[in-house]
């Protein structure tokens, strides 16, 4: 989320807080690359879709997860 944010208000790299959660947040952003077109423009906002794309993936597979451990737990 939090590199989300810092892509749409366009937040500079070369800060070290927001270097650090780019270079943190890339392992789990890089596998995801390539599937669309890498940022979208509006306004003077550009926003980067890869993401987003990964954020919805890994809620995706937590809902299923925490699905399957509920349905387990049950007596």
């Amino acid at each position: 989320m939090a590199r989300i944010v810092l892509s749409v208000i366009n937040a500079n790299i070369q800060n070290t807080i927001v270097g650090w959660i780019m270079n943190t947040s890339d392992i789990f952003v890089k596998p995801f690359e390539g599937i669309t077109t890498n940022s979208i423009q509006i306004d003077r906002f550009t926003f980067s879709l890869t993401p987003l794309i990964a954020l919805v993936c890994f809620m995706i597979v937590a809902f299923i997860l925490s699905e399957l451990l509920r349905s387990f737990s049950r007596e």
